[in-house]
């Protein structure tokens, strides 16, 4: 049996794995989601980087090296080959660039080289390059300077030479000067011949050295010696468009990542369906839409009606279906449709939703409550007037005011009518909820057509008449904030939501995986009978074909 400890351990390490799984993945959904912040920052760099190659000045470098030997003197001082240690090659390294090298180099040039030095890995060679305009002109101002730089060395090994030689010179001078009294004794002592043999060995010694050091001075002082000439270049140091193209590619997409991570760290919009949920309070995502292409203008919103097999189609066939489900435990006759804010396809959804339901077998009426900005009637190409408000105004009958659908059996509409000047007022009148009751008993369904949430209180005020109340969120348009105080305002009059249609979602923007539809339809549906308006003997509205009881009322 496995200890408890060793599974615990296995455990934390199983869930640390996960977690790094998962925020590798909120990283790439955010890559992915963000995608065109890398495509334009690279392109920028990208840009940036051939733009400055292409306007800066061809410039060439040519190279001489020189090697660092140690000098004759010391040699000469210490009487062993001496070695050339790191700090004489970095000590040089600050004398090419001195002011008697470069004064030297720019007398016989005629002007004052760009000149840099490096050494050459852990060696005792050092590179010096010369850039120029010209390929001759780099060569023989990197040629120039080193032989510059090679005479002001010789000239100070040459006078450290004659120094020592002098050295040497004086040390032999004064031997001999020892020598001479003692070797003009007539019967010199043992004591004598000793000194006489050590100073005269001595002396031999020392102009051995001097003969040396001067032969050796004659052939090469040290210090420094060319071992490489320049060559004549054959192409341009600089630009580099392919190396500056491919650092413009790198730092692009540097600046890319980054400007997605702040761009999405600040970004306060909803674009999934946890946001959603999450926001409000837990209520259910019925349904996600895709965004339909071109579907801003009134007629091509109805993608249900023009595409049947498309993927939007399909999502909104599958809120029809969660709405069924919702109301299971009583019919949801009046739907009211809201969102929180303007231009999040509220009223696209009314619409399809009717035309699915329609579709489906039932007896739909739409009603546009938009009293502020009535749309309704364009969308489903119809007039606003008469409508709603003429109803309420006693202006007309409900009968006459309701509209058929063309091409959508099973399906009208009691459009908006004349805007007032007080819709509030006329939305919570008595009258108005008669108007749902009357409706709700002629038709299967009765979709409202509201105006958003925030702005003014007139979806507050029709959620009181509605069975189901449906948000509609447009994903990376509805920001949380938004979202959050619409539904505390519906919760603050009693509503609770029924469900979210996440609305407008684009594939490949963080939210697109949530959704795919590959498959097609093989069959159609059946046209439905026209939604024909008839009132009872009570003054009840009810559709013409629409069974009537003993007592004159709709059969349930």
């Amino acid at each position: 049996m496995r200890p408890r400890g060793n599974r615990d351990r296995i455990d934390h390490r199983m869930a640390d794995f996960e977690s790094n799984q998962e925020t590798l993945r909120s990283y790439v959904r955010i890559i992915r989601k963000r995608f065109y912040w890398l495509v334009a920052f690279t392109i920028l760099a990208v840009a940036v980087a051939t733009a400055v190659s292409s306007v800066q000045p061809k410039e060439y470098s040519a190279t001489t090296q020189m090697l660092v030997e140690p000098s004759t003197g010391s040699v000469a001082i210490s009487g062993t080959q001496q070695t050339v240690a790191p700090t004489d090659v970095l000590t040089d390294l600050q004398l090419i660039t001195s002011g008697p090298v470069e004064s030297a180099a720019a007398k016989k040039l005629g002007y004052k080289p760009v000149i840099s030095a490096s050494e050459v890995g852990q060696t005792n060679v050092i590179a010096v390059t010369a850039t120029a305009s010209t390929p001759a002109k780099a060569a023989q101002a990197a040629n120039t300077y080193a032989a510059a730089f090679v005479a002001d060395q010789r000239a100070e090994a040459i006078t450290a030479l004659t120094s020592v030689e002098q050295q040497l010179q004086s040390q032999i001078n004064g031997i001999t000067n020892q020598l001479r009294p003692l070797e003009a004794e007539n019967n010199p002592s043992s004591t004598t011949t000793a000194t006489v043999s050590a100073l005269s060995s001595q002396e031999a010694v020392l102009k051995e050295e001097l003969a040396q050091i001067e032969v050796t001075g004659a052939v090469s002082p040290g210090g420094v010696e060319v071992v490489s000439a320049a060559a004549v270049p054959k192409s341009p140091s600089s630009p580099k468009p392919v190396r500056n193209g491919l650092m413009g590619l790198v730092i692009g997409l540097l600046l890319g990542i980054g400007a997605a991570f702040v761009a999405e760290y600040f970004d306060d919009k909803v674009y999934t369906k946890a946001q959603a949920e999450r926001l409000t309070g837990g209520t259910p995502v019925l349904a996600m839409i895709p965004k339909v292409p071109g579907a801003k203008r009134a007629g091509t919103s109805i993608i249900s009606e023009i595409d049947p097999f498309s993927p939007a189609t399909e999502a909104y066939r599958s809120l029809r279906t969660s709405m069924q489900f919702a109301g299971h435990n009583g019919r949801l006759k009046t739907i009211l449709v809201t969102s929180s804010s303007g231009s999040e396809g509220k009223t696209s959804t009314v619409v399809n939703l009717a035309v699915v339901l329609a579709k489906a077998g039932e007896r739909v009426v739409v009603v546009g409550c938009d009293l502020r900005r009535p749309r309704i009637g364009g969308f489903l190409g119809r007039g606003e007037v008469p409508g709603f408000t003429n109803v309420l105004l006693g202006r007309d009958e409900l009968k006459s005011s309701l509209q058929t659908v063309p091409n959508t059996p099973g399906l009208a509409l009691l459009a908006t009518g004349l805007v007032p000047p007080n819709p509030a007022e006329l939305l919570g009148s008595d009258k108005a909820g008669s108007i749902f009751r009357l409706l709700a008993g002629a038709f299967d369904t009765v979709i409202v057509d509201s105006p958003p949430v925030l702005p003014v209180a007139d979806a507050l005020i029709l959620a009181r008449y509605a069975d189901a109340v449906l948000m509609v969120v447009s994903a990376g348009h509805t920001t949380e904030a938004e979202l959050q105080r619409a539904t505390e305002l519906l919760q603050q009059v009693g509503v609770r939501l029924t469900g979210v249609v996440l609305n407008k979602l684009v594939r490949f923007s963080g939210v697109g995986s949530e959704y795919g539809y590959g498959y097609g339809y093989k069959y159609a549906y059946a046209p439905l009978r026209p939604p024909e308006v008839a009132m009872n003997g009570n003054g009840h509205v009810r559709p013409a074909h629409a069974k009537v009881g003993p007592d004159r009322r709709p059969a349930t």
